[in-house]
């Protein structure tokens, strides 16, 4: 493979004439015959070769032409293009990664983003302009995706399609604001949902994937990913925000960061390209939380998304769950929550990229991360799984971590301690103790990251030339070449008015690293001069977004922990980081501890309504609390519990939250669930993980338990400790399992008890089985059934009369405590009706037999109406709604009579 090289620190692989790119798929007819290499040309210029002739380029070309196009490499210029690496894994460091891309599918997909249907073909010259924007563009992002760093201190780079691993998501619709369902790939992000917003907004906290994700979302629609619903998009630009600042349109923002110098394409043909409303454009917007210019009025990004500016272009914008962009509400923007890695996908990730499938070396790796609550809490973000894997890979790691604290340190000391046992870079006595000096004291650059993130704006890049001036050139080499720091090339805000294109930036590989240097100022501050430390630092500092800061300070010195904890008695839903803060000091006192123990003495409560924040340091307070085997009174999960999973022994919440080792939980109640089901392996490992539980109650309709148990799965241990096992279905009784013989019965029976049941054709087969469950337990404990409602289920009577078939082919046996029928159905013949009467009849308390949407015969014959019914005042009513009266049946004639006039009951069942 031969090699062109056009910055003095990439060589950029150019394939040998005819040789396949690896990892790259052609597109569809793209024949392997006669492949020449088309390089070392200004791709403006025409090429020699036939229109249609097959090129080598890396990816093929066009999208709207039936001929193929030939790309050529654009001339490399001065524009930057450092080795790209996982920044914030996947939130990557993508240097130079303002990408537009190609290009490449001739067939629309069936779950395409823009909807179907016929349009004007763009002129031949337009046509033109797109197929050479696309050939320079091309070029730029082949070399973008073959240069993944996973961590920035391992210099090995991977292709995207090799290290991108599938994250936990949450979809939640335009116009919904309570309603998050999951999505089970990346692929389902557009599909039906793009094409009904506008604009679609990846949300998540920082090192949880959003740039990885939209890297690899653009990397599908070059290759023709046939899953992508990217394939009918015409042209899809993706721009990195942070390196924009300065930019006053997107057409300027597209020809200076994307386009080789000696481009002839100038910022009114790209307006002219992405104001037609006939090529089908999606622009994806990365990391609009470090957009520079995002609170200025009227910035370029605020009137695209706002509609003020190209309304038909399609919008996918990248940002921290804390920095939504204020012009997209509920109502016009959908939202994707990012949950980061669970266990399967970090299993998925340290077999393919890390141990290359080695799976004795995987297993002792994913075994380590379930360990310790602190690892597990951190380690729920990509990034952190991802250096820790790379890590424990390398060496034996600690695991005995006190507090997050203790945990980021040693991170901190692994980037050093790994630059530092290279063989190819080992430093005589007198570097390395420059070295432990620069790991050791950085109080310049503790100062900077203080200033950045306590600014308004939180602006966490810094001018190179300004950074070092500050820093030291020997340290910011240092800290450079170990990762913690990355430079970059950008967009210079000042050119031409200034003669370079672009200028370098420096920032962190990732914002919790701002925030642990943040911290060692702050505590500094704090012990050396309180009052220089604003009162307001919570305004400043929010702990919402930075609580980390907080938490640091008071785990690198306990003597300011006080300091602190008034400082977060200024803002709300701040009770739980305020303890957090506590336990972050290596020494427990027993004051810290005395608090803990306070505030699980109570309630806890953890909702799906609450702050993010709310709820990570709400579930870290109950584990704390069970690391130091202090009991947790009662639990409660309200709308936000999930499942149990039985592989790890954790109970998994809402945007994937975990809850492990709880030892010393007493009491659990789940409030709410989304529809599902827990099995009997897994209510069974829930009961055994939480050893000193005493009760478990789960109110819910929607969810079900398991409906018996045998007896002998049931563990001696758990038949000896009889948990009270509670279940509320929210229909007017609570039940309980007896952990003895393993069957449900009526709990705590009162005289005034009753059950409105019921049974809907939509329900899956085991929601019937506990709604037949429930009304065979209420007739044997003599409790009266309110009302039972068949929902198009009605099927027919058996020929007996002795029970209702349903349309599932299960059956409902006479019920001797029902007062009230209600049947929801097609026709009904009067062999069915006389039948149906024979049922009731055996139903002694039944007063009442409504019909709704039924068809029912004129007129009945009365010898065939059992003469019981009559005698027991039965009301058969019908909602007739075809003649639209409401009437009932006259049992004495068999004939129905109006009613004018309806009894406030019978009107409120109706």
């Amino acid at each position: 493979m031969a090699t062109k090289s056009g910055d003095q620190n990439l060589d950029i692989p150019i394939e040998e004439e005819g040789a396949p790119i690896q990892g790259v798929k052609k597109e569809r007819g793209h024949s392997e015959a006669g492949n020449e290499a088309a390089v070392d040309r200004d791709p403006d210029v025409p090429s020699k070769k036939k229109v249609g002739a097959p090129t080598s380029s890396v990816y093929p070309m066009s999208r709207t032409s039936s001929s193929l196009m030939p790309i050529a490499p654009e001339p490399m210029g001065h524009h930057p293009n450092l080795p790209m690496s996982y920044g914030a894994m996947p939130g990557v460091n993508i240097a130079g990664s303002n990408n537009v891309v190609n290009i490449g599918c001739h067939v629309q997909s069936a779950t395409s983003i823009f909807p179907g249907g016929v349009r004007s073909q763009p002129s031949a010259s337009l046509e033109e302009l797109k197929q050479k924007l696309n050939r320079h563009l091309n070029m730029r992002y082949s070399r973008l995706t073959k240069q993944v760093q996973p961590i920035p201190f391992l210099k090995d780079k991977h292709s995207i399609d090799k290290v991108f691993t599938e994250v936990g998501m949450d979809y939640r619709p335009a116009g919904d604001d309570t309603t998050w369902q999951k999505l089970k790939s990346h692929h389902d992000i557009p599909t039906g949902t793009i094409g009904q917003s506008r604009v679609q907004i990846i949300e998540g906290d920082a090192g949880y994937g959003k740039s990885m994700l939209s890297l690899r979302m653009v990397h599908d629609w070059c290759t023709c990913d046939s899953r992508s619903p990217l394939n009918n998009v015409d042209i899809l630009i993706r721009l990195n925000l942070r390196q924009l600042g300065g930019s006053k349109s997107i057409y300027e923002a597209v020809v200076k960061c994307l386009l080789p110098l000696d481009s002839s394409i100038k910022e009114s043909d790209v307006e002219q390209l992405l104001r037609d409303e006939d090529i089908r454009t999606l622009v994806i917007f990365d990391a609009y939380d470090e957009y520079p210019d995002k609170d200025e009025e009227g910035n370029f990004v605020s009137r695209i998304l706002e509609e003020n500016l190209l309304q038909h272009v399609k919008v996918i914008l990248t940002t921290r769950s804390s920095c939504i962009p204020e012009g997209c509400d509920r109502l016009t923007a959908g939202r994707i929550k990012l949950t980061g890695f669970d266990d399967h996908a970090r299993e998925e990730y340290v077999r393919g990229v890390v141990t290359g499938g080695d799976e004795e070396a995987t297993k002792k790796i994913v075994t380590q991360f379930n360990t310790n609550s602190i690892l597990a809490d951190i380690c729920q973000s990509p990034l952190f799984s991802v250096i820790y894997a790379h890590s424990a890979n390398k060496a034996e790691l600690k695991l005995d971590f006190g507090s997050v604290t203790e945990f980021f340190g040693y991170l901190m000391h692994c980037f050093h301690d790994h630059e530092d046992n290279k063989p190819q870079t080992k430093a005589t006595a007198e570097e390395q103790a420059k070295f432990h000096e620069f790991r050791d004291n950085h109080d310049e650059l503790d100062k900077l990251s203080y200033g950045a993130l306590s600014a308004k704006n939180q602006q966490q890049t810094w001018d190179k030339d300004k950074f070092v001036t500050e820093v030291g050139e020997e340290f910011y080499k240092r800290y450079i070449d170990i990762g913690i720091l990355v430079a970059e090339e950008v967009m210079n805000g000042n050119y031409p008015k200034q003669p370079n294109r672009y200028k370098t930036e420096v920032r962190f590989f990732h914002k919790l690293s701002c925030e642990w240097y943040a911290a060692h100022h702050l505590f500094k501050r704090l012990r050396s001069s309180p009052s220089s430390v604003p009162e307001n630092l919570v305004d400043l500092m929010d702990p919402s977004d930075l609580q980390h800061v907080y938490r640091f300070a008071c785990g690198l010195d306990p003597i300011v922990t006080p300091r602190v904890l008034d400082l977060l008695k200024q803002k709300e839903d701040c009770d739980s980081l305020a303890v957090l803060c506590a336990l972050e000091q290596k020494d427990k006192t027993g004051d810290v501890l005395d608090t803990v123990r306070d505030l699980v003495s109570r309630d806890v409560v953890i909702s799906g309504f609450h702050s993010r924040l709310l709820q990570r340091t709400t579930i870290e307070l109950v584990q704390r609390a069970c690391q130091h085997e202090i009991p947790v009174s009662c639990l409660q999960l309200k709308w936000f519990f999930t499942k149990f999973d039985v592989t790890s022994s954790c109970i998994v919440l809402e945007s994937d939250f975990r809850l492990a080792n709880l030892k010393t939980l007493k009491m659990l109640h789940i409030l709410g669930c989304k529809d599902g089901e827990i099995t009997r392996d897994e209510l069974l490992g829930l009961l055994q993980t939480c050893e000193g539980l005493t009760e478990l109650r789960v109110d819910s309709m929607g969810f079900l338990l398991p409906l018996s148990i045998p007896p002998e799965m049931i563990p001696p241990t758990l038949k000896r400790r009889n948990i009270n096992i509670l279940y509320d279905r929210l229909r007017g009784l609570v039940y309980r399992l007896s952990c003895e013989h393993g069957q449900w019965k009526i709990h705590d029976q009162r005289a005034d008890q009753s059950l409105f049941a019921g049974i809907l054709q939509s329900d899956s087969q085991p929601q019937q089985e506990w709604r037949l469950q429930e009304l065979k337990m209420a007739v044997e404990a003599d409790v009266t059934i309110s009302t039972l409602r068949l929902t198009g289920s009605f099927n027919t009577v058996a020929d007996n009369g002795q029970s209702i078939i349903l349309t599932s082919g299960r059956t409902i046996p006479v019920l001797r405590t029902l007062q009230e029928l209600m049947i929801f159905c097609g026709k009904i013949n009067q062999e069915m009706f006389i039948k149906l009467l024979s049922y009731v009849k055996e139903c002694p308390q039944m007063t009442k037999l409504i019909f709704y949407n039924s068809q029912l015969p004129c007129h009945v014959d009365p010898e065939q109406i059992p003469s019981q019914l009559e005698q027991r005042g039965l009301m058969v009513l019908w909602d007739d709604d075809v003649h639209l009266r409401f009437c009932h049946l006259d049992l004495e004639s068999g004939r129905w009579k109006d009613i004018t006039v309806i009894d406030s009951d019978t009107d409120s069942e109706g």
